[in-house]
């Protein structure tokens, strides 16, 4: 995928919602799933990034451990 491609893609993304804590066990993952939830109700498309790279928990607790992410030749992840 091209950056113009790439670009385009990214401007299509209305709202970023930042979840963090410097501290572990603080709830950000349960939180990030009950707004990601809410926000799909209100019929909103949305992604999460989960960037815990000692342990990422999203996966674990929407029960999509063996789930593999594909990329098309034109770019598109699914």
């Amino acid at each position: 995928m091209s950056q113009v491609q790439e670009f385009s893609q990214l401007s299509r993304v209305k709202h970023i919602v930042l979840i963090l804590s410097g501290k572990g066990g603080v709830g950000k993952s349960s939180v990030t799933i009950q707004v990601a939830m809410g926000l799909k109700q209100l019929g909103k498309r949305v992604g999460i990034l989960d960037i815990d790279l000692c342990g990422p928990s999203i996966p674990k607790m929407l029960g999509l451990e063996d789930y593999k992410i594909h990329q098309s030749s034109s770019g598109s992840l699914f």
